[in-house]
């Protein structure tokens, strides 16, 4: 009766054969191997599957974690790039070992239903998952060679498997011809799923609200008209666009000082008399100033300095990127040399927003003017 419901498929027929009476092959036989060799190409396609599935895992978790990086340090510097590409690769190689090596699966394999065992159909194992691993990075490594050796060796084997199968000893089996897994076995499984899917969720809602926190809202549009703001002695004055205003806070400490409330961003200027100063130089007086900006800051670092002139002035620009408080802030600043003083014209804006804010801080630093009476 049993041989009326085999599959008259022969390479199906040969698999059911051996799930039902696979103890009849002997002590010696390779179970998995066995089964193995039963597949067509449809393990393939299978295993090609889950392996963009896993990379398309790894490069949006690698990007979350880039943004986050950048947010946090508010710098990119080579070691730095360093450190994150090994932290990349050692989860890389820590995803693929601990994972296949104790439940068999990975994201992509669990999703299309494959499995990594060794020949009892059992997880393979840390050793077994070690050698297989190290191998990865040369046959199924999606920047080398695209993980073509991977796939000839799939098909040109009799068991499917690829350079890291034959070393390490390991088969790739479709899950419906493995025996279920005990409740243990599950629920490790789970957790350690739900633990990697969890990790990359709080990285991708991270990177979503630092996106979000640059973005530029669209109700607060930068007006083309301006308005002047002169200080409070009436020397000297910035223009800045319609939609800023006085901040009264910081006013009390500089000549002038405005923002605009709809964006984290704000100008402040500065004078100094040259007989206060005495006998100081452009430069002196910018080093002074960056040694004092400096310590203002934590984590700070200061930007090449420039010669430039401001409305027929000499000048020295330059930009303090820095950490106060919890946020991160670059500060774009302009030294300004008259006749009778020095100004420090300082335009402020969060990290994060820096590359859309820089243009119109520029201009407004570079709206600077004394009022000629």
């Amino acid at each position: 009766m049993d041989e009326q419901h085999i599959s008259h498929n022969p390479q199906e027929t040969a698999r059911q054969m051996y799930i039902r009476h696979g103890q009849n092959y002997g002590p010696d036989t390779n179970r998995m191997a066995e089964i193995s060799k039963t597949y067509g190409n449809s393990t393939l396609y299978r295993r090609w599957g889950a392996t963009v599935f896993d990379f398309i895992f790894f490069v949006i978790g690698y990007i979350c974690f880039f943004i986050s990086v950048i947010q946090i340090t508010d710098r990119w510097f080579l070691p730095l790039a360093i450190a994150t590409r090994c932290i990349l690769l050692i989860a890389f190689f820590s995803y693929y070992l601990l994972l296949e090596g104790y439940t068999g699966y990975t994201l992509g394999k669990f999703v299309f239903r494959i499995k990594v065992v060794n020949g009892e159909g059992k997880p393979p194992g840390f050793l077994k998952s070690l050698i297989r691993t190290l191998l990865r990075l040369i046959d199924t490594n999606p920047l080398l060679m695209g993980g073509i050796p991977a796939g000839i060796s799939v098909l040109v084997t009799a068991s499917r498997q690829r350079i890291g199968d034959l070393a390490a000893g390991t088969y790739v089996v479709k899950v419906r011809d493995l025996e279920p897994i005990s409740k243990k076995t599950m629920k490790r499984s789970l957790f350690i799923f739900f633990t990697a899917m969890v990790i990359l969720g709080a990285s991708f809602v991270n990177a979503i609200f630092i996106l979000a926190d640059s973005y530029v809202p669209p109700e607060a549009p930068v007006s083309k008209k301006e308005q002047s703001y002169v200080s409070k002695d009436g020397r000297f004055q910035i223009s800045a666009p319609l939609d800023w205003s006085t901040d009264p806070d910081r006013e009390k400490i500089t000549d002038i000082a405005i923002f605009n409330p709809y964006i984290q961003k704000s100008v402040a200027v500065v004078s100094n008399s040259k007989k206060e100063l005495g006998n100081v130089t452009l430069q002196h007086y910018t080093k002074k100033i960056q040694y004092n900006m400096t310590k203002e800051f934590n984590l700070s670092t200061v930007g090449p300095s420039s010669n430039t002139t401001i409305h027929g002035y000499p000048a020295i620009e330059f930009t303090i990127k820095g950490q106060k408080d919890v946020n991160h802030y670059v500060t774009h600043v302009a030294i300004i040399e008259t006749e009778n003083d020095y100004y420090q014209v300082l335009g402020y804006a969060p990290a994060s927003k820096d590359g859309r804010l820089k243009q119109e801080l520029h201009d407004i630093i570079y709206s600077f003017r004394e009022v000629r009476h």
